[in-house]
């Protein structure tokens, strides 16, 4: 997958950008990046406040966008890095995006990042994370 740092500009898929699937976010509103973590880089980790795995899960769902063909591999899972037989049916996989809409802003995150906060630590930045708890209320 692609790395972007946190809070950048989102460009991953800007010539095919469909609507999303939240019923709140404005498509006229700036997209940034949440969540693009590329397995030689570091990242931002601590423990996960209660209620955003379970926010994030759900989101998979009612905000999904951006669908693509094929599919996306968690980078440190240890089935996918040692190339056991079989890897590729239970390694973490990911072929859409969510979008959580801001103060001003929409985050675009690969549907991943639930993943990545529940097993890897992954600490998504404290705005996107007040967004996804205030949208699960």
């Amino acid at each position: 997958m692609t790395y972007y740092a946190d809070l950048t500009p989102y460009t991953y898929d800007t010539d095919n950008r469909t609507p999303s699937r939240a019923p709140t976010a404005p498509q006229a509103l700036p997209h940034v990046n949440v969540g693009w973590l590329g397995r030689v880089r570091p990242y931002a980790k601590g423990d996960a406040p209660a209620g955003l795995v379970e926010a994030l899960r759900g989101m998979q769902q009612t905000h999904r966008a951006q669908q693509t063909r094929g599919y996306h591999f968690c980078p440190w899972c240890a089935a996918r890095s040692l190339g056991l037989l079989g890897a590729r049916d239970t390694c973490p996989r990911g072929s859409a995006e969510i979008r959580v809409l801001g103060d001003g802003v929409v985050y675009a995150a690969p549907e991943l990042i639930t993943h990545y906060v529940e097993a890897h630590a992954y600490a998504p930045p404290a705005a996107f994370v007040r967004a996804v708890l205030a949208s699960a209320n």
